[in-house]
């Protein structure tokens, strides 16, 4: 049962499904791409690019109040050997098969073809052939699908000789931003990203990533963003909003309340944040984040499982843990050291409530999108 299901045994109580599809532990082998591109489709492709998933680490919720987020690159993601096509049809397929048009990879494909055909750098007679291999979760709030588009966005640009794409959404743009060793800030208003340090591996930490696949009752980013651009009828943009406790006296609403004091006070914890990557002082976020994962709880989230999944990392030595993301993807900051320990502690937990195992793999800022062969 796929991910309609699981929203269903959320809703009726059931116990959690566990994380979603699979997660190789081995990244796509390109050569083996390219042989199945030419297998596939007669001729071999035009070369082969990669682009990686995103971790949202803090601030992805407040992009109705104009805020900003924090983002970093994982060493998962998505490989497409990619190939003009004599017609203007687009046609995508993995090793296993073709893909239908409604999936998610093919219409992260499709937009890309329909951005590049406006900018020029694609004839409107010419198709586009793509086989994709992927290392990352499809379901887990990674940016699977900005991956995809990111790596076939690179390719119609070098193929077409034009600049460099800067991504039409911010999975995008941080694919193709992002720098081993550093984390993207995206002005989630104007898009602007700008890359900082984040150098973990020299201070022996790492990010580590906790896929529960616990799925919210119902997807609450609609929901949420217009209660925030309720509220900035009343107040203005959030952003400028300085008077917090003014502010929210001025909203009738507990629920609004709560959204805007979400909204506000993580601005300013993502500028804290950011005031740290620039100082060098990396490991000192952890407390942040924690302090952002409880603030969630203003915003209807978490899911129980991450919760749990926070609690546990953190008894277990982990030095900050957050949500991230909008369904049961859970980040924390731990020392390379107790990367293990934190694992068979979120493991044990779970079986203890009854509830799947998560997975669990720990992470390092990572290279943006680039063309491998």
């Amino acid at each position: 049962m796929g991910g309609a299901g699981a929203r269903l045994r959320a809703v009726l109580g059931v116990r959690s499904a566990g994380p979603q599809g699979a997660w190789p532990a081995e990244a796509p082998d390109a050569d083996a791409l390219a042989e199945g591109f030419r297998a596939r489709f007669g001729e071999a492709p035009a070369g082969v690019w990669h682009a990686p998933g995103r971790l949202a680490v803090m601030g992805e919720h407040t992009a109705a109040g104009g805020g900003v987020g924090l983002y970093t690159a994982l060493p998962w993601g998505v490989t497409a050997a990619v190939g003009p096509a004599p017609g203007p049809e687009v046609r995508v397929a993995t090793l296993s098969g073709p893909l239908r048009a409604r999936e998610t990879a093919a219409r992260a494909v499709s937009d890309a073809v329909v951005s590049a055909r406006r900018a020029g750098g694609l004839d409107a007679s010419t198709g586009l052939r793509v086989l994709l291999g992927a290392d990352l979760p499809e379901h887990a709030s990674l940016g699977y699908a900005g991956a995809v588009g990111a790596a076939v966005s690179l390719a119609l640009a070098d193929l077409g000789g034009g600049p460099p794409p800067e991504g039409a959404t911010v999975d995008q743009r941080v694919a193709l931003a992002a720098r081993p060793g550093c984390a993207v800030r995206v002005n989630l208003r104007s898009m602007r990203t700008t890359v900082l340090p984040f150098d973990l591996a020299g201070e022996g930490m790492r990010l580590v990533v906790v896929d529960t696949g616990a799925l919210p009752r119902r997807d609450l980013r609609a929901v949420r963003s217009a209660e925030l651009e309720r509220a900035q009828r009343t107040l203005g943009p959030l952003r400028s909003v300085q008077d917090l406790p003014g502010a929210l006296r001025s909203l009738p609403e507990p629920a609004l309340r709560n959204r805007v004091e979400y909204a506000v006070t993580e601005v300013h914890r993502l500028n804290a944040a950011v005031g740290l990557l620039r100082a060098g002082r990396f490991g000192e976020t952890g407390p942040i984040l924690s302090a952002s994962h409880l603030s969630l709880r203003r915003f209807g989230l978490p899911t129980p499982q991450v919760d749990l999944a926070a609690e546990t990392a953190s008894r277990a030595g982990a030095r900050g843990v957050r949500m991230s993301g909008w369904a049961g993807t859970a980040l924390a900051l731990v020392a390379e050291e107790r990367v293990e320990g934190v694992a068979t502690a979120l493991a044990g937990e779970f079986a203890a409530n009854g509830w799947v195992p998560p997975r669990v793999r720990a992470s390092l800022p990572s290279a943006g999108a680039h063309r491998l062969r």
